[in-house]
């Protein structure tokens, strides 16, 4: 704005504001109760991810996934044919095999253990339109390596085993140690209690921790599968006049189901470091709010819901996740094997006091021995099963988180966009403000066509003539929309890509919209006061547009 004079000043001006609307080509004065009126046209919201969430990484997983089921061997011979030494191939062989012991934490240990909290056929494209029922909830059966110890026919087997076996462990013993009836006592009476005391406080120590792991694994996940249904619900609410960011968003909660479905942890845990689908889903969340200026009070209450809900999806997950790696590792059950094996020596030294003349021991300790056998044996094998709460006998019951899963998937499924998210793979290619898309690290972008995901329909149009004038050249900046899809400028051609053809028809719109705008800025001219001297812009901020001013009362100022 240009200063006053010194000879004079507006000191009491009103500005008459006008509003160009290229939809009609009329200009329309401000309304008396308003000194401004925003440009009006056909908002489209824009789908952002936070900096540093990556839309996808199934790639990498499957790519973890094949190389943690590569044995020592493999890793040996895939070393070789790299052209590496013998050493190095050696050093790859002994670091898999160390991997594979299991007893701490590792890349392979995420990636091999098996886990599942619904029946994964249920999500692939056959079933996709199937109704959930009743019989979808029942729990696959497990293999006969894992419930054989179960098997009547498996426990009389141990017993009839160590029945026939614990004369030829008599005589083993016999030839290392000696004892005599005097020494029986202290057999008897210390060694024999003391393994019997600490290897019954072990195992009840064992099941303790596994029982109370299997319950947490439980109830966190059928928490986290409640709070993901109903963010879903809240999220088709919110969305169902936006089909574009619905979709995206069911996307992002079928990629999570699949996680959780039959996805091993090192896939879940790569997924949260790079491409989060509840931050992604927060992200889709935040710039909605962002673009809009105003909602409804049905719609601040869900954008509200789902910002307790996700938080609170999130604490579920940590909490699940944290629970499935608190199992136990292999030197904890070695440890109760050596127990077990101790106590059978304790029972053994001390039955061979009562040996007969050809060191055969009595008919009555061969069943007691027998019997000892199949309790330990069993208990080992009870502990073991219950160390793995997704196989075996003793697993966690799936149907609470089952059930919510199932009616995810059908609520999406029943969507008209439905068809166009998947559950048992990745879907559409995801739609973002910019053309490129983010993926892995560094500054590597690769664009959605080149990233293996299918395309979108795409529709291209030539502006009519009404849209820009002839001496106004169409420009890129014109025509470009800060929204989801990706427009590109070709001579006097857009080229739209869109989720569908509406979807579709209203980007082109948009961009007309802008185009007419643009030749409308482009004949603009700055507007003087003729009593003050006084400039004004022509363009404002926030889609402003200044088409008249003057002075309704002039001062002198000494």
């Amino acid at each position: 704005m240009a200063p006053f004079s010194s000879k004079a000043a507006c000191c009491s001006a009103a500005v008459i504001v006008f509003v160009a609307t290229p939809l009609n080509g009329l200009v329309h004065p401000m309304s008396k109760s308003t000194h401004l009126i925003h440009r009006r046209s056909n908002h489209i919201h824009r789908l952002n991810l936070f900096k540093g969430i990556a839309s996808n990484v199934d790639d990498d997983i499957n790519r973890e996934i094949a190389d943690a089921e590569m044995s020592p061997f493999d890793k040996l011979k895939e070393e070789l044919d790299k052209g590496g030494s013998l050493k190095d191939a050696f050093a790859a062989y002994q670091t898999r095999k160390k991997e594979t012991k299991g007893d701490y934490e590792n890349k392979l240990a995420l990636l091999t253990n098996f886990r599942s909290y619904s029946n994964r056929e249920l999500l692939d494209s056959d079933h996709y339109t199937d109704e959930p029922t009743l019989d979808d909830l029942n729990q696959a059966v497990p293999s006969k390596g894992k419930t054989i110890w179960a098997s009547s026919l498996y426990r009389i087997g141990v017993f009839i085993g160590a029945f026939f076996l614990f004369p030829f462990v008599c005589q083993l013993l016999s030839t290392f140690v000696e004892i005599k009836s005097d020494e029986f006592d202290i057999v008897n009476e210390q060694f024999t209690p003391g393994i019997g005391i600490l290897y019954g406080t072990f195992v009840a120590l064992t099941l303790d921790i596994l029982y109370e792991r299997q319950n947490k694994v439980q109830e966190n996940a059928s928490v986290e599968a409640s709070l993901l249904s109903q963010v879903t619900q809240n999220v088709l609410n919110l969305f169902r006049d936006q089909p574009q960011i619905a979709r995206e968003a069911s996307q992002i909660i079928a990629d999570q189901v699949r996680i959780i479905v039959y996805r091993p942890r090192g896939a879940e845990m790569l997924n949260i470091m790079r491409a989060d689908p509840y931050a992604r889903l927060l992200s889709l969340i935040d710039h909605y709010q962002r673009d809009n200026t105003k909602f409804t009070p049905q719609q601040e209450a869900v954008i509200d819901g789902l910002r307790g809900e996700i938080p609170a999806l999130m604490e579920a997950r940590a909490k699940r996740l944290s629970d499935e790696a608190s199992s136990l590792p292999p030197t904890h059950f070695l440890v109760l094997l050596v127990l077990t094996a101790l106590s059978l020596i304790g029972f053994t030294a001390a039955a061979l006091t009562i040996t007969d003349d050809a060191g055969e021991p009595s008919f009555e300790s061969r069943m007691v021995f027998a019997a000892l056998c199949a309790v330990y044996v069993l208990f080992y094998n009870f502990c073991r099963d219950m160390n793995d709460p997704f196989d075996g006998v003793y697993q966690i019951k799936r149907s609470s988180a089952a059930s919510f899963l199932l009616q995810i998937k059908w609520l999406i499924a029943s969507q008209p966009f439905g068809k166009d998210v998947r559950f048992d793979t990745r879907g559409l290619a995801p739609e973002f403000d910019d053309e490129e898309i983010l993926v892995g690290k560094g500054d590597l972008k690769v664009q959605p066509a080149s990233s293996g995901l299918p395309e979108r329909n795409t529709q291209q149009v030539v502006p009519s003539a009404a849209s820009v004038t002839a001496d106004v050249p169409v420009s890129h900046e014109a025509l470009s929309i800060e929204n989801a899809q990706m427009i590109t400028v070709d001579n006097n051609a857009i080229k739209v890509t869109a989720a569908d053809e509406s979807t579709a028809e209203t980007v082109i719109l948009e961009a007309q919209h802008k185009a007419k705008y643009a030749a409308v800025e482009a004949k603009m001219q700055s507007l003087k006061e003729k009593a003050t001297g006084v400039s004004y812009n022509a363009k404002l901020d926030d889609g402003l547009y200044l088409v008249g001013c003057g002075v309704r009362k002039k001062a002198i100022i000494n």
